[in-house]
């Protein structure tokens, strides 16, 4: 019963990309948004939105079947109760400002979760349970559009490096998206989670050669 609720969900989700791509259209021509806070400043209407369609399918009855996010480092974005079931909000200009001039840019490098929460993420909801919508828009001096809205599972977001693990940033562990028109080249959970194992041990390794590194240049022996 609660995987067939759960494929509801996912089908209600997909099948809304439409619908939340023509109501953040029109909401973008009333209100004064910033290319700068456009990701933040969009999520309220995001929710207002999602609110309205699970309403409609009977998967939200009162406030006690969902939960927004009540900051912005808190996972998700957006929360049904029953079944659990996390939807989390991404938006990505596809043109930003390069030495004082607008340039086209093929990547946001949206933060897309570290190594460490992951895996608490997914044992909380399940890996396939996790989407993301994705708005990706111009916002420029000249221009105001919102071009896609894409909603799909997690992974199929995120990108690979040149090595053929996970983008990550080295610093923080936080994993990095692929490019706006790339194919993604994660088709299921299984393939992300070979992928974050390798890449996980990968980032350790090269951390603890550069910390040997640094204590042999401070004069630490084994």
């Amino acid at each position: 019963m609660k995987i067939k609720r759960n494929l509801e969900i996912i089908k209600i989700l997909v099948n809304s990309q439409k619908s939340i791509l023509n109501y953040l259209r029109r909401v973008i021509k009333t209100k004064p948004f910033n290319y700068k806070t456009f990701g933040v400043d969009t999520e309220p209407y995001i929710s207002r939105i999602l609110i309205e369609i699970f309403k409609k399918n009977k998967f939200i009855k009162n406030e006690n079947d969902y939960k927004l996010a009540p900051h912005k480092n808190y996972f998700p974005d957006f929360e049904l109760k029953i079944p659990l079931f996390a939807i989390e909000y991404k938006t990505g200009n596809t043109v930003k400002i390069s030495k004082g001039k607008w340039v086209n840019c093929k990547n946001s490098n949206n933060d897309m979760g570290t190594f460490n929460m992951w895996e608490n993420k997914i044992k909380k909801f399940g890996g396939e349970n996790i989407y993301f919508i994705f708005v990706i828009y111009r916002f420029d001096n000249q221009r105001r559009s919102i071009i896609h809205v894409q909603i799909a599972p997690f992974y199929k977001f995120l990108g690979l490096n040149k090595d053929g693990l996970l983008k990550y940033r080295e610093k923080d562990g936080n994993l990095r998206p692929k490019d706006f028109d790339e194919k993604s080249p994660i088709n299921s959970l299984k393939q992300f989670n070979n992928l974050f194992k390798k890449t996980y041990v990968y980032r350790s390794r090269r951390i603890i050669r550069k910390h040997r590194k640094m204590l042999k240049l401070l004069g630490f022996k084994k």
